[in-house]
């Protein structure tokens, strides 16, 4: 079964960072920095799930609380697609998707999917054959997550609800 409005848990750039990442030289320009994030959790696709499971979702994150952490990336990489990676355990990152994971859980949130891929960041969809390569790091302090949709096939996020990191519902 296709995925056609899957749901995520992502966390964006801030527009000075979209703004470097979008100047690098293997970024696809067609894709608008807005849509570039770090998906923190996969959760499960909209169109094949019962209607009280967003607003569940919705009310699970608003419980939940979490220092900020920092994501940084210093290597770009093309494996099914062109990312930006780090060799870094990102263990900051990896403690807050599995905060994130077992607040859902304990909470009893929908998590059909419940995946936490490790913290990257696409840039260009299609990949471009090229080898890995170091570059200057980039890197933010994350302090909000989104509830974001994707629309399959259509190069959109909806947006259903943003975070505070440190505190509740934002």
């Amino acid at each position: 079964m296709r995925a056609r409005n899957p749901l995520y848990i992502m966390a964006k750039p801030p527009p000075e960072v979209q703004a470097a990442i979008a100047a690098l030289p293997r970024n696809d320009p067609s894709r608008g920095p807005e849509l570039l994030h770090v998906t923190l959790i996969s959760l499960y696709d909209l169109h094949h799930v019962p209607p009280d499971w967003l607003p569940a979702t919705i009310a699970a994150l608003g419980s939940f609380a979490a220092p900020p952490f920092p994501l940084r990336f210093d290597r770009i990489e093309n494996r099914r697609a062109v990312t930006l990676r780090t060799r870094d355990p990102l263990s900051e990152a990896r403690a807050f998707q599995k905060a994130l994971v077992h607040h859902l859980l304990a909470v009893k949130a929908p998590i059909m999917d419940g995946t936490t891929p490790e913290p990257h960041i696409t840039i260009n969809y299609p990949g471009d054959r090229l080898n890995a390569q170091q570059m200057p790091p980039i890197g933010w302090t994350v302090d909000e997550i989104i509830l974001m949709e994707s629309i399959v096939g259509k190069t959109t996020h909806v947006e259903h609800g943003r975070w505070r990191l440190g505190g509740g519902a934002g």
